[in-house]
C-alpha cells in the first residue's frame, strides 16, 4: 500500500522526506500518473486535480499538509464519503504569535522612522505611544489566534476578538457576528486576520471592512489571501487612510512579480511563511491516522466540511 504525496512545493517536498524518514517500511510516491491507483491509501497536498481521489478505490483519507483546507474542499475535489484532515502542530501557534508581535512592534516602536534616521545619520529620541492605544483586534478566536492573543496580553497590549458565534472565553473582549463587526473594527489600532477561508469569509476584509478602521490602524493578513481585497487594501493605504499592513498570503501564491504590493513601502511583505507546521510533526500525525483507519478508527483532525474548518 502506498501514501501518496503531491510535491507542488519545497514545503510539500520536505513533507514527503520526512514521511520516508519516519516510516521507511511505508511506500511513499509523489507521481499520481506513476502510483498504483489500487494500492494509495492517503493523500498528502495543499490542492488536488479534480478526479484524482475519485480513482482511487482504496482511498482511505485526504491529508492538508497545512492548516488551510479551502481547495481540498471546493466541488468535486475530494468525493464527500473521505475525510479530510488539517495538519496540527503545536508550534504553529508560537510561531503565529511571534510573526503577528513582530508586525505589532515594527509600528508601535515606530522601526521605521528609527530605521530613517539610522540612513540620514539622525539621532534623535522618539518615545512610543502607551500600549493601551495600540488595541489589537483578532478575526477568530481558534487555537492559533488564543495563542496570539496570549503573547500580545504579555507584552501589554489590549486584545478583542471578532467571531462568527458568540465568545466569552480568554483574556479578550469578545465581539461576534456582523451586527458587531463595525463597533469592533472602530476601536481596532492593528487588525489580525486569522480566519479560515470559506463562503461566508471569502472577500469579508473589502473596502467597506477597512473604512471602519481608525485612519492611523494597520492591518495583518496571516490566513487567506482570498479574505482580503487587496487592491482596495493597497488603495486605502496609498490614499492615507490607513498607515501600513503586514502580509504574508495573497490570492494569487506565488505573488506576481508585477503586482504593485512589492513596491509599497508600507507594506511588509512575507512570502507565506508566518507559522508553517514542522514536516516531522505532519508526517507523524500522518501516519497515526494511517494506522488508525486501517485499524477502523476515528481519524484525528477532521474537517467539518460545512464549517470548511
Amino acid at each position: 500500500m502506498a501514501i501518496l504525496v503531491l510535491p507542488t512545493s519545497a514545503f510539500l517536498a520536505a513533507q514527503r522526506d520526512a514521511l520516508r524518514r519516519l516510516a521507511p517500511h511505508e511506500t511513499v510516491v509523489d507521481d499520481p500518473d506513476r502510483a498504483d491507483p489500487l494500492a494509495v491509501e492517503a493523500i498528502v497536498a495543499l490542492e488536488l486535480p479534480a478526479g484524482l481521489a475519485a480513482r482511487l478505490p482504496n482511498l482511505r483519507f485526504v491529508a492538508a499538509a497545512g492548516a488551510g483546507v479551502d481547495r481540498l474542499l471546493a466541488e468535486g475535489v475530494v468525493p464527500s464519503h473521505l475525510p479530510v484532515t488539517r495538519a496540527v502542530d503545536p508550534m504553529q501557534g508560537v510561531r503565529m504569535a511571534q510573526y503577528v508581535a513582530l508586525a505589532v512592534l515594527h509600528w508601535h516602536r515606530d522601526l521605521p522612522r528609527h530605521e530613517a534616521q539610522r540612513r540620514a545619520h539622525v539621532w534623535k529620541r522618539v518615545i512610543a505611544e502607551p500600549e493601551d492605544r495600540w488595541t489589537v483586534g483578532l478575526m477568530g478566536y481558534g487555537s492559533t489566534a488564543q495563542a496570539v492573543a496570549a503573547a500580545l496580553t504579555g507584552l501589554g497590549y489590549p486584545v478583542r476578538a471578532w467571531t462568527r458565534t458568540p465568545r466569552r472565553d480568554g483574556p479578550v473582549t469578545h465581539f461576534s457576528g456582523r451586527s458587531e463587526l463595525t463597533a469592533f473594527l472602530a476601536g481596532t489600532r492593528v487588525l489580525v486576520c486569522l480566519l479560515p477561508l470559506t463562503a461566508e469569509t471569502h472577500g469579508l476584509v473589502d473596502a467597506a471592512t477597512l473604512s471602519a478602521l481608525p485612519a492611523d490602524a494597520c492591518v495583518i493578513n496571516v490566513s487567506r489571501g482570498e479574505i482580503f481585497d487587496q487592491a482596495a487594501l493597497l488603495e486605502a493605504i496609498r490614499a492615507g487612510r490607513l498607515a501600513g499592513a503586514a502580509l504574508d498570503v495573497f490570492a494569487r501564491e506565488p505573488l506576481p512579480s508585477d503586482s504593485p504590493l512589492w513596491d509599497e513601502p508600507r507594506i511588509l511583505l512575507t512570502p507565506h511563511i508566518a507559522a508553517a507546521p514542522r514536516p516531522e510533526r505532519v508526517a507523524a500525525q500522518i501516519l497515526t491516522n494511517l494506522e488508525r483507519a486501517r485499524r477502523g478508527e476515528r481519524l484525528e483532525h477532521v474537517v467539518d466540511r460545512v464549517r470548511g474548518y
